[in-house]
């Protein structure tokens, strides 16, 4: 075979790839905003694809069912929030830089509008969908609890950090940097605060966090 067949194969395969990825992102989008709009129970798939365009067995095939494409949804979410975590590691960043950059993350994700809602729909409809809370719980804050938990492992082996237990060192930072925003978010209450004070209230959270967990020095 001509190297300029392999091109032409590669090519092709390369744009299938690339079409195939913008029909899974359309579909994700309009999901989204389906679930937000209507309630997770009352959007059909049918709707989904009438909103996105393409095909039930599209569809089908990217996602599984219903649950599967919300699953996505919340594990999409979760690895923007986890993203900083992985740069962090990748560039050697010390540990207050990595932590301070992932809290600004969680943070804004978990604060912005949409993710508010989505708590607000797993309240309203997980009663009637108790499967879909579950998921919602194991692909969203435990999967992003899970990864910060791997970072504060890995620094304590390092000896960056003493910390005997990663998981609820894990819970105690997220819940440093939240505080009870979340909760005011979610009963519908504003949280007003503009960038300076936000910056000054996660340099507190991640300061108590390392002066926790901070490593023996020799004496």
């Amino acid at each position: 075979m001509e190297e300029s067949d392999l091109s032409v194969i590669e090519t092709s395969q390369t744009n299938a790839l690339s079409k195939r990825e913008a029909r899974r992102q359309a579909i994700l989008v309009a999901a989204a905003k389906l679930f937000l709009e209507k309630g997770y129970g009352a959007t059909s798939l049918s709707d989904v694809v009438a909103c996105s365009g393409g095909s039930l067995s599209t569809l089908y095939d990217m996602f599984g069912n219903k649950a599967g494409l919300f699953k996505e949804l919340v594990t999409g979410r979760c690895r923007e929030i986890t993203g900083a975590l992985a740069e962090a590691e990748a560039d050697g960043k010390d540990v207050r830089r990595a932590l301070t950059e992932q809290a600004h993350r969680l943070f804004d994700l978990v604060l912005s509008p949409d993710a508010v809602a989505v708590i607000r729909l797993i309240i309203a409809e997980g009663q009637q969908f108790p499967e879909l809370a579950e998921l919602f719980y194991a692909s969203g804050p435990d999967s992003g609890r899970a990864r910060v938990a791997e970072y504060l492992s890995a620094r304590a082996r390092r000896g960056e950090l003493a910390i005997e237990d990663p998981d609820r060192a894990a819970r105690c930072f997220c819940s440093l940097v939240l505080g009870d925003f979340q909760m005011r978010a979610a009963c519908g209450l504003a949280v007003r605060l503009d960038d300076q004070e936000k910056a000054r209230h996660i340099a507190a959270a991640v300061d108590t966090f390392l002066k926790a967990h901070a490593p023996e020095r020799p004496a």
